[in-house]
């Protein structure tokens, strides 16, 4: 019995590695603007991966071929694997693109569509496009335990001297929860989405000009 405990727990905390505690994706509101109109832009995100325990030498070897297998998919600047008093921390840095051409099949990129439901606004949602299945896939058979979920906590920072109205679901802005923030953006907002429908559906937000 004792055993078995010790190899749930084992396996509970290698999961863990499988979400990021958070993904930070920067945009500017103009770059949103031209991204509507059919535009594309590339946005700058940082994602942070962290669990108990030390890593051994087939993990390091494990990290590091899914490493070789992000860059494949992802433009990426930076990608460390750090030790921590509890554990080991992996830190990614790079662009995904956003873009109005919800076919494209980039393994993430920002959306930016018309609102069904608001008139006039736009949806801006991370996506993930046919090359995730792809990269989960070549990802899992290197490990399984490591291979990364669809969507993640999600943080989104935006920037930009145009004031827009925002409209944000379950989202939380100062340290404070929203059931359904709305507000205009000024020099910069942070809002952070999280848990729930969001670990289905990637984080989003109407914004409207």
């Amino acid at each position: 019995m004792r055993n078995r405990v010790l190899l749930v727990s084992t396996a509970l905390i290698l999961l863990a590695g499988c979400k990021a505690d958070e993904v930070e994706i920067t945009l500017r509101t103009d770059d949103i603007l031209d991204v509507s109109q059919g535009g594309s832009e590339m946005v700058e995100f940082e994602a942070v991966f962290s669990t108990f325990g030390d890593l051994d030498d087939e993990e390091r070897a494990q990290v590091e071929a899914l490493e070789d297998i992000l860059e494949r998919y992802v433009e990426l600047d930076d990608f460390e694997l750090d030790k921590t008093d509890m554990g080991f921390e992996v830190s990614i840095e790079g662009e995904i693109a956003m873009t109005s051409d919800l076919s494209t099949s980039d393994a993430y990129f920002v959306g930016v569509s018309p609102s069904k439901i608001v008139e006039g606004a736009y949806l801006v949602q991370l996506n993930t496009g046919s090359n995730f299945n792809a990269m989960q896939l070549e990802m899992e058979d290197i490990s399984f335990m490591l291979s990364p979920d669809a969507f993640h906590p999600t943080r989104f920072k935006i920037r930009g001297d145009e004031e827009f109205d925002i409209i944000a679901p379950a989202v939380q802005i100062d340290g404070r929860y929203h059931l359904i923030w709305r507000g205009k953006t000024q020099d910069r907002i942070s809002m952070t989405f999280a848990n729930g429908a969001f670990d289905e559906v990637g984080a989003g937000f109407l914004i409207k000009p």
